[in-house]
C-alpha cells in the first residue's frame, strides 16, 4: 500500500527524471516494487514470472513515462502498465486464466451479509485469493490491498465502473463462501 505522501513523492520523482535525473527513476522503482511485484503476483502463476513481469513493466514505464500528462494519475498509470505487462507475459507464455464474468460469477450465493476478516486471518485470506479466478483476484487485491478506488481500478483495468463494482461484489463472496468451506468459520 502506498500512502498518500508516497504518491506525491511519485509525481515529484518523474518531474525530476524527466529533467535528467537518473537516480530519480531508481527512487521511484524503490518505491513502488514491493506494491507493485505484489500486485502482478496475484495475477501470474509463479513468482519467477512476476519479477519477469515487473521487468517488463519498468522497461515501458521508462519509455512511456515522458507521456504521461497527468502526473497525478501515475499510480494507475503504473499499475495499467504492470497489468498489461502481466497479461503479455502469461499470454506469450501460454499461462494466463480468462474468465468472463459469468464463470467469475458462477454459484456464489448472496447472504446479504458483509464480511470482516482480522490480521489473523491473512494466511487463509492470501490462500483463498490464490483460487479464486485472475479477474477476481485482481478487484479484491487492487481494492483492499492496494486501496485504490473504483475510478482508479476501472482505469487500470480498463472496464467500466460498474463491472469493477460487479467483479469486486462476487469476488469478496466467492471468498467468503471458500472460507467457509475450508472451515475458517468466516461466517
Amino acid at each position: 500500500m502506498i500512502s498518500q505522501s508516497d504518491r506525491v513523492r511519485s509525481q515529484l520523482l518523474v518531474l525530476q527524471y524527466r529533467r535528467g535525473d537518473d537516480e530519480a527513476i531508481r527512487e521511484l522503482v524503490a518505491l513502488w516494487e514491493k506494491p507493485l511485484f505484489y500486485y502482478i503476483r496475484r495475477l501470474v502463476k509463479t513468482e519467477e514470472d512476476a519479477w519477469d513481469a515487473q521487468q517488463a513493466a519498468w522497461i515501458r514505464v521508462i519509455r512511456g513515462i515522458e507521456k504521461l500528462k497527468n502526473l497525478d494519475s501515475f499510480p494507475s498509470w503504473l499499475y495499467r502498465i504492470a497489468r498489461n505487462a502481466a497479461i503479455n507475459y502469461t499470454r506469450d507464455n501460454s499461462r494466463f486464466e480468462s474468465h468472463s464474468d459469468e464463470e467469475m460469477n458462477h454459484a456464489v450465493a448472496d447472504t446479504g451479509e458483509e464480511q470482516c476478516f482480522t490480521v489473523a486471518d491473512a494466511e487463509a485470506i492470501h490462500w483463498g485469493l490464490q483460487q479464486l479466478p485472475a479477474a477476481q483476484r485482481e478487484v479484491l487485491t487492487l481494492f483492499f490491498l492496494e486501496e485504490f478506488s473504483l475510478k482508479e481500478i476501472s482505469s487500470i483495468t480498463s472496464v467500466p465502473i460498474g463491472t469493477v463494482k460487479s467483479r469486486l461484489y462476487y469476488a469478496k463472496k466467492a471468498l467468503q463462501g471458500m472460507m467457509k468451506k475450508e472451515g475458517g468459520g468466516y461466517e
